[in-house]
């Protein structure tokens, strides 16, 4: 049985990072073991799964104390992450590849993923160390590696996923199989698994890290996390709210232990339950494709219940989310609201639901702004909207709001800015069975 396997090297660590073996020397002195060094996680979303792993020094930075999270991933890369994450036992005996000389700073970590049954080479045998990975060949090498297999037909776990015919014929097995254990982690929209790009080195974090919560191996991530929002829970699982586990040492086995009210069925919301939401002073909020809105609060304009029909979330509660840009194969197909927090009588809790995806309407120069008569935007938003308009309008609130997948617009030619009707587009549908306290 696999084992989570520390780094015991600077080497191992730098070899795992891409860094040649001509490269070595200069960084010797200083990557960082701990995600609380690095200069770029402390706001990114993987930043919790980032954190762990370095911890366990399971993954380490760059000698400039970040980590990258958003750079991409190469086939030669992973192996070596993967042989420093797992101690399986060989299955089959290396070949060796014809682009990979013995020479080369990844080859024996090449050979053991390939050993161990993680990954395999191209017909032509080629293994391609410098191709960058997509994200289903990391799901799939997880699998393989793992023995991961599917409970169920493929076909019917992977149509949670919006995008589930982009999955290659070859990966569905693997992905669903992976899938149903919690190791799929989708950012910025959990419904879209974006099979085919390019997995970043957060997107391998979170894998990595779902992949030894299943083997009980780390503790699963903390409810209060937002984190907790993109693990595709395709099995109905919850996460672990109501559970403190224990923080183990590398190889040790989590035992949580349960509070006694927060599995109590009279303060349960369960998962598909629809809430109706009001967004306080504004009727209409506008963003530009690819803008991320933090911070968004919305208000719960019905009871949510149990199924004895008592009371859990008061109407007029508080849910605070984020407003995301959604894509698929590097287009954005609109915005979707992802509930993080609620609050319930001054005490807030973590919150797991989603709106559907707003695809918006257009916005032309023929737009009566009368319309948009204090909408709520950005402040990059309120600029394109006076430069498409020919004039400033009376715009309500100024969202919190930062760039996501793709630049704001800055010309009316640039792509169609959304307007969203919070009443009718932002209905929202609990996504994880939801606990409050009394």
């Amino acid at each position: 049985m696999s084992s989570v396997r520390p780094w015991s090297s600077t080497g191992a660590v730098l070899l795992a990072l891409g860094v040649t073996s001509s490269a070595i020397a200069p960084f010797i002195v200083s990557a960082p073991a701990s995600a609380a060094n690095f200069t770029d996680t402390s706001s990114h979303w993987a930043r919790p799964f980032i954190e762990t792993l370095a911890e366990r020094q399971i993954i380490a930075g760059f000698p400039d104390r970040t980590f990258k999270p958003d750079a991409p991933v190469t086939r030669a890369q992973f192996a070596a992450i993967v042989k420093n994450a797992f101690s399986n036992n060989t299955v089959r005996v290396s070949r060796g590849f014809a682009d990979v000389p013995s020479s080369y700073w990844a080859a024996p970590a090449i050979g053991k993923a390939y050993e161990t049954g993680f990954m395999s080479g191209y017909p032509d045998g080629a293994f391609k160390p410098e191709q960058q990975i997509p994200k289903v060949q990391v799901l799939v090498a997880l699998s393989s590696g793992l023995n991961f297999t599917p409970t169920r037909a493929a076909d019917t776990t992977l149509t949670s996923f919006r995008d589930s015919g982009e999955i290659p014929a070859y990966a569905k097995g693997g992905v669903a199989a992976a899938a149903e254990r919690n190791v799929v982690v989708n950012y910025p929209n959990v419904s879209f698994l974006n099979p085919n790009e390019t997995a970043t080195r957060a997107d391998v974090a979170a894998y990595i890290y779902q992949t030894l919560v299943n083997q009980g191996k780390l503790p699963p991530i903390a409810t209060s996390e937002g984190a907790n929002n993109y693990i595709a829970r395709l099995n109905g699982t919850a996460p672990t709210t109501g559970t403190t586990p224990t923080t183990p040492t590398t190889g040790s086995t989590p035992t949580p232990t349960p509070t006694s009210t927060a599995l109590n069925p009279r303060y349960l919301v369960p998962q598909g339950t629809p809430v109706n939401i009001r967004y306080l002073g504004s009727q209409k909020i506008v963003v530009t494709p690819g803008e991320t809105i933090n911070n968004l609060a919305l208000r719960v304009v019905d009871d949510l219940k149990n199924a004895q029909g008592q009371v859990v979330v008061p109407k007029d509660s508080e849910i605070v989310g984020q407003l995301i840009p959604v894509s698929s194969n590097g287009q954005i197909l609109g915005t979707q609201f992802i509930a993080q927090r609620v609050s319930i009588d001054n005490k807030s809790y973590p919150f797991s639901a989603r709106s559907q995806v707003v695809t918006g309407q257009p916005v032309t120069q023929n737009t009566n702004p009368g319309t948009l008569k204090d909408a709520a935007t950005s402040a990059a938003t309120s600029a394109v909207l006076a430069t498409i308009l020919g004039q400033k309008l009376d715009l309500g609130n100024i969202l919190s709001s930062v760039t996501g997948g793709q630049p704001a617009p800055q010309t009316p030619t640039t792509p169609n800015l959304i307007v969203i009707d919070p009443s009718a587009d932002l209905r929202l549908v609990v996504s994880n069975d939801f606990y409050a306290n009394p």
